[in-house]
């Protein structure tokens, strides 16, 4: 259906892919993993037409149809209502209008072969009945609230965001190119998502982050090397490559150290060769016979020079296993200056805006607790945690916190970065790391590169900005980190990272996701669900995630 053959792509001096080359048959679903900036949005994007390869080709069958869902839609949100976006972007209204320009002139054989053709693509969107269809898709991404006439431009990014994949979805396109379609779903969404792409006949390449997401889903994996920019496909769910790739990589340093060994040995040997020509050719006969010396010296050098620079040739022809650049993982260690009198403590608390009103709220969170809080999009969880940070002022209730409370928040949206900006004159403005080399060294250990640090951060990929954000953090040193939805934008590696840092922060943890793998690897001394501004109490976060479950 599809086959890309070894694509280059540059940005300037900046490598991005240096031989992709793999294909795409119909019905595969297709995990695309990689580290944040290796290029997978950057394939993405050409392999929807959107960017040009620089060398290479992208060849597609005739009359082959695909959708695309960008990790980062457009700010320019049109006045459409949610219905009218759906027609059009999914191409179904596109698709009406031609069938209908062609059926008074069918007797045309051409015409007549692309109506049949259009008639094929709009049977399988199920056009008689597109209206019922994009209602489903409409529930199932938790828009199922949104007033009829509700238009894009007044939705939240979130909100088109979740817009956007149903109407990908709703495309039935013969691919289907997915960048974090679980970023803006809640739990029952991405359930449904889910289920969706197992039953759908497109072929789909998706990028995600939700390591349980993608075990349900795909049958393949595309990966992109961080070091050779090449791609190499693997079969199996994301586990299954997980696993293969580590036992790969484990046999191949293995065998490479092997490799270096033998090497080592062979010039050894060869020094040791040459260090004996050198000592038979000084020997002093003991009759000073000069004759006698340059025949043992000839002697000396033929054999042990000969011997030496058969070793070294040996050497430098042992094979060298070629295996990715090793380079030292993510590591992120969230750190809290000491001190007392940290705790918050919410009663009877209600706060909102836009006709929604949470609570009352009755919360007690002392110092280095680590609180979950979990819920349906809408339910209000963003609208507790402004209310626990004090950005939203209460209407009735308390709020109290101690002296020595300062907040790290981490909004959904990762909106607090100055985009204008480059990240050195951020942190060198906000952090107190004021010495622009001082803040070059602390960002590579988020693997930040150079060049991304001389750019606007606006310019920087949704990752990049998402790494800059948790580096902010861990500069800032504050006591109560406040994150809403940290795993979005970040590649597998990171959000590993990520749980990692906070099941070691002795500092208090107020966190809101969906990453049902990240979740599970975490502890917390309070889980509580949020449903209508109402919160609750809950056992822990595995019994809360299976009750829900249950109601998908």
């Amino acid at each position: 259906m599809l086959t890309v053959r070894n694509i280059f792509k540059r940005y300037g001096p900046v490598r991005v892919l240096l031989g992709a080359d793999f294909s795409v048959a119909r019905g595969q679903r297709i995990a695309l993993v990689g580290c944040n900036g290796v290029g997978k949005s950057t394939l993405l994007r050409i392999l929807a037409g959107e960017e040009k390869e620089d060398r290479g080709e992208v060849v597609r069958e005739r009359r082959m149809t695909v959708s695309y869902l960008p990790q980062e839609l457009p700010q320019d949100a049109t006045d459409d209502t949610l219905s009218g976006y759906l027609r059009r972007a999914s191409g179904i209204a596109e698709l009406e209008s031609e069938m209908s320009r062609l059926e008074p002139h069918l007797d045309d054989p051409v015409n007549l072969e692309r109506y049949g053709e259009l008639r094929e693509r709009y049977d399988r969107m199920e056009g008689y009945t597109f209206d019922r269809k994009a209602e489903r898709a409409i529930e199932g991404v938790g828009l199922g609230h949104m007033p009829p006439d509700r238009t894009l431009s007044e939705m939240s990014g979130g909100e088109r965001r979740r817009a956007a994949l149903a109407a990908a979805l709703l495309s039935e396109a013969d691919l289907l190119l997915l960048d974090e379609p679980t970023n803006d779903l809640d739990l029952p969404g991405i359930l449904w998502l889910e289920s969706y792409l197992r039953e759908s006949a497109s072929a789909v390449i998706v990028a995600s982050h939700d390591r349980m997401f993608l075990d349900a889903v795909v049958e393949k994996v595309l990966e992109i090397d961080w070091h050779f920019r090449t791609t190499r496909m693997w079969s199996g769910n994301y586990s299954t490559y997980f696993k293969e790739k580590a036992e790969e990589l484990r046999r191949l340093r293995e065998e490479q150290s092997r490799m270096e060994d033998e090497r080592v040995r062979l010039y050894e040997t060869a020094d040791e060769k040459r260090e004996w020509a050198r000592i038979g050719g000084e020997q002093k006969m003991p009759d000073k016979d000069r004759m006698s010396q340059g025949y043992h010296r000839d002697r000396a050098e033929r054999k042990f020079g000969a011997a030496a620079k058969a070793l070294t040739t040996r050497a430098e022809k042992v094979r060298r296993v070629k295996v990715s650049a090793i380079r030292d993982p993510l590591a992120i260690f969230f750190e809290a200056d000491s001190g007392e009198d940290r705790g918050i403590a919410l009663s009877g608390a209600t706060a909102g805006y836009d006709g929604f009103v949470a609570g009352p709220v009755d919360m007690d969170i002392p110092y280095g607790s680590h609180v979950g809080l979990f819920g349906r999009n809408g339910a209000g969880k963003s609208t507790v945690l402004r209310m626990v940070t004090g950005e939203l002022p209460l209407r009735s209730g308390t709020r109290e916190v101690g002296e020595g409370v300062s907040f790290g928040i981490l909004s959904q949206e990762n909106d607090r970065i100055p985009k204008d900006l480059t990240a050195i004159e951020w942190f060198v403005g906000s952090t107190p790391i004021t010495e622009p080399a001082e803040v070059s060294r602390f960002l590579g250990k988020f693997l930040l590169t150079t060049d991304e640090l001389s750019f606007p951060m606006g310019e920087l990929s949704p990752g990049e900005r998402m790494r800059l954000s948790l580096a902010f953090l861990t500069a800032k040193k504050v006591p109560v980190l406040v994150l809403d939805e940290p795993t979005n934008h970040l590649d597998l590696e990171a959000v590993e990272a990520l749980a990692d840092a906070l099941r070691l922060f002795p500092g208090t943890v107020i966190l809101v996701s969906h990453d049902r793998a990240f979740l599970s690897t975490l502890e917390f001394d309070q889980v509580r669900s949020v449903e209508a501004g109402k919160v609750s109490v809950e056992k822990g976060y595995l019994e809360y995630l299976e009750k829900e479950t249950r109601k998908v």
